[in-house]
């Protein structure tokens, strides 16, 4: 499967960022909307087109002669904030299942806050950023600016010139027209809204967000059919790959441990997911697969207190740790692999002034999934990284939610991974 790249941020002044002579290959304001691109009642005036009851049109897919260089921005107005529904601002790939091309979408849910998100896919895979406004939400009839620009082939996604997400992968073109107001699924609930304008432009329009952080280590994401993986831009391939996979406590130690991976010139991915149920293993082995990584540290752990011995048997926990373990054996046959033990389940502050002083109730699930966890590493020979035990003495750095440590704990954690693995790499 080809694969492709994404970048989102939004841009409200895409003219600043334009050669002054470059007009666009089709401008709404100017070009006529074709008959055969249009669903629904098409109101346009001034250049306008108002879209509700589920109506929708398409640019042409002639705008788009270089697939692998151009610019769209569109920029429109909420009509009306309707509960459960959704806008489809761009959408240009084969069809639902295609993994081609590009969507981006913004939707609205009055509560909870964080369900309303910009989604976008690039060749039919899944990307999320959040919703417009945060926890104020989206208006109505104020100007919002979607911009994507891509360039050899790479995608970049903006907001009012504000970066949203970055993702590497190559984007896979597609020879059909782009449709704006066209939901992908039709149980959507359509968002009425004023279409302001539509440009497109070419391979020589550059576009350059003003509000577009530079940074000496950019990362971004790659993805396939089921995984995602944030990752590090390549300048240097020869240095060594390592994967980190977990939950929250790996979000928590990559904070120090990709800038301590820099120092001894070795990147470092990042995978954060959690198997509550089945394993996806033919996602998980491809992901493992993708680079070529050197060392790999998983765990399975805080979001697995719910794997009780009365909700799920030893041998199932048992089968499922086996199958998470093998897709990284399977997928980096090459690599050296670290399980990381699941960190303690911690008690609430005794007060607000004073530190965490005991262990959870739900630390028994930890030491349940700790032991057989540990014996099924040992059986696939895989070596451990006893996080657990590093902690288990240290409740005073434990943030007081049950789960989450303080920056000092995760440095710890940091110092642990480096030392074990560091030798390893080096050989």
């Amino acid at each position: 499967m080809k694969h492709l790249i994404i970048t989102l941020p939004f841009v409200a002044l895409l003219f600043d960022s334009a050669l002054a002579d470059d007009k666009p290959l089709w401008d709404l304001a100017v070009n006529e909307i074709p008959a055969e691109l249009t669903s629904g009642a098409i109101n346009k005036s001034d250049g306008k087109v108002i879209l509700k009851d589920g109506a929708a049109f398409a640019v042409p897919a002639e705008a788009f002669p270089d697939q692998k260089n151009f610019t769209v921005q569109v920029t429109f107005e909420i009509s009306e904030l309707v509960e459960k529904s959704l806008l489809t601002v761009m959408s240009k790939q084969s069809g639902s299942e295609s993994g081609d091309g590009f969507t981006i979408d913004t939707n609205y849910r009055e509560n909870p806050y964080y369900a309303r998100r910009i989604a976008t896919y690039v060749n039919n895979i899944y990307m999320k950023a959040s919703g417009i406004g945060g926890q104020r939400g989206p208006e109505i009839n104020t100007s919002y600016t979607f911009t994507i620009a891509v360039r050899d082939g790479y995608a970049t996604f903006y907001l009012d010139g504000r970066p949203i997400k970055q993702c590497y992968m190559e984007m896979i073109p597609n020879d059909k027209p782009m449709w704006i107001g066209r939901n992908l699924k039709e149980t959507d609930e359509p968002m009425p809204a004023v279409i302001n304008s539509v440009k497109v432009y070419g391979s020589s329009f550059k576009y350059v967000s003003p509000k577009e952080s530079q940074t000496d280590n950019p990362r971004g994401a790659v993805a396939g059919k089921g995984w995602a993986l944030d990752v590090p831009k390549i300048e240097n391939p020869d240095w060594p790959k390592v994967l980190i996979y977990g939950d929250s406590i790996s979000m928590g130690y990559r904070r120090s441990f990709i800038p301590e991976m820099l120092k001894e010139n070795v990147y470092v991915f990042h995978c954060v997911h959690f198997v509550g149920g089945e394993v996806p293993k033919a996602a998980l082995t491809e992901m493992a697969s993708h680079y070529k990584f050197d060392a790999i540290i998983f765990n399975n752990g805080l979001h697995s207190l719910h794997w009780t011995a009365a909700a799920v048997p030893d041998q199932v926990v048992h089968d499922r740790m086996r199958n998470l373990a093998q897709c990284f054996k399977n997928g980096a046959p090459q690599a050296k692999i670290y399980y990381l033990m699941t960190t303690p389940h911690t008690a609430p502050r005794p007060a607000n002034n004073q530190p965490v002083s005991a262990l959870g109730e739900k630390n028994d699930a930890v030491v349940r999934l700790n032991t057989i966890s540990e014996k099924v590493m040992q059986e696939e020979g895989i070596e451990i990284i006893d996080a657990y035990d590093l902690l288990a003495g240290k409740l005073e750095l434990a943030s007081g939610d049950g789960y989450h440590w303080k920056t000092p704990a995760y440095e710890m954690i940091t110092s642990e991974i480096s030392k074990r693995i560091l030798p390893a790499l080096k050989k």
